[in-house]
Protein backbone atom coordinates (compact mmCIF):
# COMPACT_ATOMS: atom_id res chain seq x y z
CA UNK A 1 0.00 0.00 0.00
CA UNK A 2 1.01 3.36 -0.73
CA UNK A 3 1.23 6.18 1.78
CA UNK A 4 -1.79 7.70 0.11
CA UNK A 5 -3.94 4.73 0.90
CA UNK A 6 -3.00 4.93 4.56
CA UNK A 7 -3.96 8.54 4.76
CA UNK A 8 -7.46 8.14 3.46
CA UNK A 9 -8.39 5.11 5.56
CA UNK A 10 -8.12 4.52 9.24
CA UNK A 11 -5.28 2.38 10.29
CA UNK A 12 -5.90 -0.74 12.30
CA UNK A 13 -3.85 -1.11 15.40
CA UNK A 14 -3.32 -4.51 16.69
CA UNK A 15 -2.13 -4.86 20.21
CA UNK A 16 -0.15 -7.94 20.53
CA UNK A 17 1.21 -8.95 23.87
CA UNK A 18 4.11 -11.13 23.01
CA UNK A 19 5.10 -11.84 26.60
CA UNK A 20 4.61 -15.33 27.94
CA UNK A 21 1.43 -15.83 29.99
CA UNK A 22 3.14 -16.17 33.35
CA UNK A 23 4.86 -12.81 32.86
CA UNK A 24 1.85 -10.93 31.63
CA UNK A 25 -0.09 -8.69 34.05
CA UNK A 26 -3.17 -10.41 35.30
CA UNK A 27 -6.44 -9.40 33.85
CA UNK A 28 -9.02 -8.27 36.39
CA UNK A 29 -12.11 -10.40 36.44
CA UNK A 30 -15.37 -8.68 35.52
CA UNK A 31 -16.82 -8.99 38.99
CA UNK A 32 -13.78 -7.13 40.45
CA UNK A 33 -14.25 -4.28 38.00
CA UNK A 34 -17.95 -4.12 38.87
CA UNK A 35 -17.13 -4.21 42.59
CA UNK A 36 -14.61 -1.37 42.16
CA UNK A 37 -17.13 0.75 40.28
CA UNK A 38 -19.78 0.07 42.94
CA UNK A 39 -17.29 0.97 45.69
CA UNK A 40 -16.41 4.26 44.00
CA UNK A 41 -20.11 5.06 43.50
CA UNK A 42 -20.79 4.31 47.18
CA UNK A 43 -17.97 6.63 48.23
CA UNK A 44 -19.36 9.38 46.02
CA UNK A 45 -22.85 8.74 47.45
CA UNK A 46 -21.54 8.97 51.03
CA UNK A 47 -20.03 12.43 50.52
CA UNK A 48 -23.39 14.26 51.04
CA UNK A 49 -23.96 12.22 54.19
CA UNK A 50 -20.54 13.27 55.47
CA UNK A 51 -21.30 16.91 54.71
CA UNK A 52 -24.64 16.61 56.50
CA UNK A 53 -22.98 14.92 59.46
CA UNK A 54 -20.40 17.73 59.63
CA UNK A 55 -23.15 20.36 59.52
CA UNK A 56 -25.12 18.52 62.21
CA UNK A 57 -22.00 18.36 64.39
CA UNK A 58 -21.43 22.09 63.86
CA UNK A 59 -25.05 22.83 64.84
CA UNK A 60 -24.69 20.61 67.91
CA UNK A 61 -21.50 22.46 68.89
CA UNK A 62 -23.27 25.82 68.38
CA UNK A 63 -26.22 24.64 70.48
CA UNK A 64 -23.86 23.49 73.23
CA UNK A 65 -22.12 26.88 73.18
CA UNK A 66 -25.48 28.69 73.35
CA UNK A 67 -26.59 26.43 76.21
CA UNK A 68 -23.37 27.19 78.08
CA UNK A 69 -23.85 30.93 77.52
CA UNK A 70 -27.49 30.70 78.59
CA UNK A 71 -26.48 28.81 81.73
CA UNK A 72 -23.91 31.48 82.57
CA UNK A 73 -26.51 34.18 81.94
CA UNK A 74 -29.02 32.30 84.11
CA UNK A 75 -26.45 32.05 86.90
CA UNK A 76 -25.90 35.81 86.63
CA UNK A 77 -29.65 36.41 86.78
CA UNK A 78 -29.95 34.16 89.82
CA UNK A 79 -27.24 36.20 91.54
CA UNK A 80 -29.10 39.41 90.64
CA UNK A 81 -32.38 38.02 91.99
CA UNK A 82 -30.68 36.91 95.22
CA UNK A 83 -29.10 40.36 95.55
CA UNK A 84 -32.47 42.04 95.00
CA UNK A 85 -34.09 39.79 97.62
CA UNK A 86 -31.35 40.68 100.08
CA UNK A 87 -31.86 44.37 99.28
CA UNK A 88 -35.62 44.03 99.78
CA UNK A 89 -35.08 42.38 103.15
CA UNK A 90 -32.63 45.13 104.09
CA UNK A 91 -35.09 47.77 102.86
CA UNK A 92 -37.89 46.22 104.93
CA UNK A 93 -35.60 46.20 107.97
CA UNK A 94 -34.62 49.82 107.39
CA UNK A 95 -38.27 50.79 106.88
CA UNK A 96 -39.12 49.18 110.22
CA UNK A 97 -36.30 51.09 111.88
CA UNK A 98 -37.35 54.38 110.25
CA UNK A 99 -40.93 53.81 111.38
CA UNK A 100 -39.74 53.19 114.93
CA UNK A 101 -37.59 56.32 114.83
CA UNK A 102 -40.49 58.35 113.45
CA UNK A 103 -42.71 57.05 116.26
CA UNK A 104 -40.11 58.07 118.80
CA UNK A 105 -39.76 61.48 117.15
CA UNK A 106 -43.52 61.90 117.13
CA UNK A 107 -43.66 60.88 120.78
CA UNK A 108 -40.94 63.34 121.70
CA UNK A 109 -42.44 66.11 119.59
CA UNK A 110 -45.97 65.31 120.58
CA UNK A 111 -47.27 63.45 117.62
CA UNK A 112 -49.29 65.59 115.28
CA UNK A 113 -49.30 68.54 117.65
CA UNK A 114 -46.14 70.54 118.19
CA UNK A 115 -44.65 70.51 121.67
CA UNK A 116 -45.22 74.26 122.10
CA UNK A 117 -48.96 73.79 121.56
CA UNK A 118 -49.15 71.12 124.24
CA UNK A 119 -47.22 73.29 126.69
CA UNK A 120 -49.59 76.18 126.03
CA UNK A 121 -52.58 73.86 126.61
CA UNK A 122 -51.26 72.97 130.06
CA UNK A 123 -51.31 76.70 130.95
CA UNK A 124 -54.63 77.43 129.25
CA UNK A 125 -56.78 79.91 131.19
CA UNK A 126 -59.75 78.45 133.02
CA UNK A 127 -58.33 74.96 133.44
CA UNK A 128 -56.84 75.42 136.91
CA UNK A 129 -59.31 75.72 139.76
CA UNK A 130 -59.25 79.04 141.72
CA UNK A 131 -56.24 79.20 143.99
CA UNK A 132 -54.32 76.42 142.17
CA UNK A 133 -51.09 77.06 140.33
CA UNK A 134 -48.44 75.08 138.45
CA UNK A 135 -44.89 75.07 139.78
CA UNK A 136 -42.93 72.90 137.28
CA UNK A 137 -43.48 71.03 134.05
CA UNK A 138 -40.98 68.36 132.95
CA UNK A 139 -40.99 66.24 129.82
CA UNK A 140 -41.30 62.45 129.96
CA UNK A 141 -41.12 59.76 127.26
CA UNK A 142 -44.75 60.13 126.31
CA UNK A 143 -45.84 63.42 127.82
CA UNK A 144 -45.27 65.60 130.89
CA UNK A 145 -44.86 65.49 134.63
CA UNK A 146 -46.76 68.46 136.06
CA UNK A 147 -46.18 69.70 139.62
CA UNK A 148 -48.41 72.28 141.24
CA UNK A 149 -50.22 73.50 144.34
CA UNK A 150 -53.99 73.22 144.94
CA UNK A 151 -56.40 73.67 147.83
CA UNK A 152 -57.13 69.95 147.92
CA UNK A 153 -56.73 66.70 145.98
CA UNK A 154 -60.11 67.14 144.29
CA UNK A 155 -58.88 70.38 142.68
CA UNK A 156 -55.85 68.52 141.25
CA UNK A 157 -58.10 65.70 139.96
CA UNK A 158 -60.48 68.26 138.37
CA UNK A 159 -57.50 69.87 136.59
CA UNK A 160 -56.42 66.42 135.28
CA UNK A 161 -59.97 65.71 134.01
CA UNK A 162 -60.11 69.07 132.15
CA UNK A 163 -56.77 68.32 130.45
CA UNK A 164 -58.31 65.16 128.95
CA UNK A 165 -61.85 66.45 128.21
CA UNK A 166 -61.11 70.03 127.14
CA UNK A 167 -57.51 70.01 125.87
CA UNK A 168 -57.56 66.51 124.25
CA UNK A 169 -54.62 64.94 126.05
CA UNK A 170 -54.79 61.14 125.88
CA UNK A 171 -54.65 60.74 129.66
CA UNK A 172 -53.90 62.68 132.84
CA UNK A 173 -53.78 61.20 136.33
CA UNK A 174 -52.68 62.33 139.72
CA UNK A 175 -49.76 60.27 140.97
CA UNK A 176 -49.22 62.06 144.29
CA UNK A 177 -50.75 64.66 146.59
CA UNK A 178 -48.91 65.92 149.65
CA UNK A 179 -51.12 67.92 152.04
CA UNK A 180 -49.70 71.17 153.39
CA UNK A 181 -51.68 73.11 156.02
CA UNK A 182 -50.53 76.53 154.81
CA UNK A 183 -51.07 76.06 151.07
CA UNK A 184 -53.50 73.15 150.77
CA UNK A 185 -51.15 70.63 149.20
CA UNK A 186 -48.65 69.87 146.44
CA UNK A 187 -49.74 67.57 143.62
CA UNK A 188 -48.00 65.76 140.80
CA UNK A 189 -49.80 64.76 137.60
CA UNK A 190 -48.67 62.46 134.84
CA UNK A 191 -50.00 63.70 131.49
CA UNK A 192 -49.79 61.62 128.28
CA UNK A 193 -49.80 63.47 124.96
Amino acid sequence: MSSRDLRGRSAYIVDLNLLPRDQRPREAPAWAVVAGVVFVLLLVALIPFGVRAERAQQRADDAATQASEAEASLHGLQLDVASQRAQRIELADLTTKVTAIERQRALIQGGVRPLDDDLARLWAPGLLPPGARLTTIAGTDGGFKVDGVAAGPLDAIAYADRLVSVESFSSARMISFTPDAARGGAFTLEVER
